[in-house]
């Protein structure tokens, strides 16, 4: 192992496809390439108790667009998953990585899960932290309204963000509407805000809220579920999200090499203290 192994999060950039990624390394930068993706709303701040566990990797956590340090999409852009895999890709070739492993968590890991099963090649191994591919399928007509919804909603004029006082005003928030500890918000907080006039405000973009268009539909979710031929683990987070767990029987019916393991925690169980 490299004596240079990175233990705090060293702050990285990529210029990708017209946008400006941000990212924090750890580990050690001769190990396992693996990239990181974080749920929806947070940032690269969400593997900062889990990765100095795991010095045998080299870890790069990103920024989505739109999240964290990383810049927006441009304007009449929707945020779509089709977009975040090919820069994800975009990443992995600016790091010279043929092949590597991804972890995600909930949004993270269901885009996780997809890039794994639409290039095989590429992904050596995925892990799913509360959340995989095989939830939210939709029905044909589902799809279609929702399609219309998302245009409706993207030529709408943005709402300003909330202000609040301080880090702290806005971590008691998150704690309010999810079920995060303080200490887990508090550390996607630290990234996740920027000053305003009056305070702070989120600096990610509004637009992450709007509907998806374009939606898979249940039959298009198991094909690529089908495809999936790299192992993968699905962590399931006993107190976490339900929306989803209803359907991991349907992910391992089709899903070749997935295996499932229930531990005790929130949602967030790899960012609990």
């Amino acid at each position: 192992m490299s004596n240079d192994v990175l233990i705090e999060g060293k702050a990285l950039t990529f210029n990708v496809l017209g946008l400006r990624l941000h990212a924090k390394q750890w580990g050690n930068p001769e190990g396992i390439p693996t990239i990181a993706l974080h749920g929806w709303l947070d940032n690269a701040n969400t593997f900062d108790r889990l990765a100095p566990l795991m010095p045998e990797l080299n870890l790069v956590a990103l920024d989505f667009a739109g999240h964290g340090l990383s810049t927006h999409r441009a304007e009449g852009v929707h945020y779509h998953p089709i977009y975040d895999i090919q820069e994800v890709l975009a990443v992995a070739n600016e790091l010279n990585w043929h092949q590597f492993n991804v972890i995600g968590h909930s949004m993270g890991a269901s885009i996780a899960s997809e890039l794994a099963a639409l290039f095989p090649d590429r992904v050596r191994a995925s892990v799913q932290i509360d959340g995989f591919l095989a939830t939210g399928g939709v029905s044909a007509e589902e799809r279609i309204e929702q399609t219309r919804v998302a245009i409706e909603k993207i030529l709408k004029p943005h709402h300003r963000a909330r202000v609040f006082p301080d880090q702290q005003a806005m971590a008691n928030r998150v704690t309010e509407v999810t079920d995060q500890t303080l200490e887990a918000s508090s550390v996607l907080v630290a990234r996740g805000h920027k000053q305003v006039e009056g305070g702070i405000t989120w600096r990610s973009d509004p637009r992450i809220r709007y509907p998806t268009p374009l939606r898979h539909t249940r039959d298009q979710i198991n094909l690529l579920l089908k495809n999936s031929t790299s192992p993968s683990l699905l962590i399931v987070a006993e107190q976490g999200d339900e929306w989803y767990q209803g359907e991991i029987s349907l992910a391992q019916e089709h899903h070749p090499n997935l295996q499932i393991e229930r531990m005790p925690g929130p949602h967030h169980i790899h960012l609990e203290p």
